[in-house]
């Protein structure tokens, strides 16, 4: 007759919880990055950063003139890379509010019993919205014991930008250049206790995830696994009966001398 048995199955890993905080701005369009812009490049890299996580627990806020969760730090990485490709500038009002997306970013780490708490601040401009300043938002997540890394994305200089479609509906570039503030980002990174990075192209912008990971510690958490199914266990106690048997025969049974 069948039986059900239930247990768990228990491990250990280690991991740092992570949310990536990224500028969707219509600066972002600016194509630096030839020939994609700054936001594709950003949402590949970062797509690339999940498929190199393990342990590690990812989160998202998006902003421009507004910061939105867009999705809370969570494992399930299939489910967060398919949140990550839709994201694109214009659907949010522009500006950038760079003080509001690290509150928001803040209030999702602030229960995290982490030991490592981190913000990866991605942005190509200048604070220029929001009702929150950047350095009263960075102190906020200092209390709380979380790390910021601004990584400022995009060349200095005059760059090709989408100014609209000529007769024949391509494109139209103008060379632009955009306001940024690396004192601003850099001093959010000290008061933090982070670290600043520029990344003018693909490479330094891949290369700055990786390094903000190595200077991270992890933290050593539990994962209990509970399974159920069902099985025969009359089978496997017949079973047992039998070889008991045999046990008992060859132990009590007198030796015998062949000729």
């Amino acid at each position: 007759m069948p039986r059900y048995v239930k247990g768990e199955f228990r491990y250990f890993a280690e991991g740092i919880d992570i949310m990536v905080v990224l500028d969707c701005s219509t600066s972002m369009e600016a194509l630096d990055f030839d020939p994609k812009n700054r936001i594709n490049v950003a949402k590949e890299v970062f797509k690339d950063f999940i498929d190199s996580r393990k342990n590690d627990r990812i989160g998202l806020v998006v902003f421009a003139r507004q910061a939105y969760t867009q999705s809370p730090l969570t494992l399930d990485y299939k489910a967060l890379k398919t949140l990550v490709e839709p994201i694109r500038t214009g659907v949010i009002e522009d500006g950038t509010a760079i003080g509001n997306a690290i509150a928001v970013a803040t209030n999702r780490l602030r229960e995290s019993t982490s030991r490592t708490k981190a913000i990866f601040l991605i942005t190509d401009g200048d604070n220029n919205a929001g009702n929150i300043s950047p350095l009263e938002a960075a102190e906020l997540a200092k209390k709380f014991g979380i790390l910021i890394y601004p990584i400022l994305i995009g060349r200095e200089g005059p760059v090709p930008y989408p100014v609209g479609k000529d007769f024949f509906g391509r494109v139209v570039y103008k060379n632009v250049e955009f306001t940024t503030n690396p004192t601003l980002l850099k001093e959010i990174a000290s008061r933090t206790g982070g670290e600043y990075f520029e990344a003018k192209n693909y490479e330094e912008f891949k290369s700055a995830f990786s390094r903000i990971l190595d200077s991270l510690a992890k933290t050593r958490f539990e994962e209990t696994s509970v399974y159920e199914n069902s099985t025969d266990l009359g089978r496997y106690l017949l079973m047992a009966a039998f070889f008991l048997m045999v046990l008992l025969l060859t132990v009590y049974s007198p030796l015998r001398k062949f000729p």
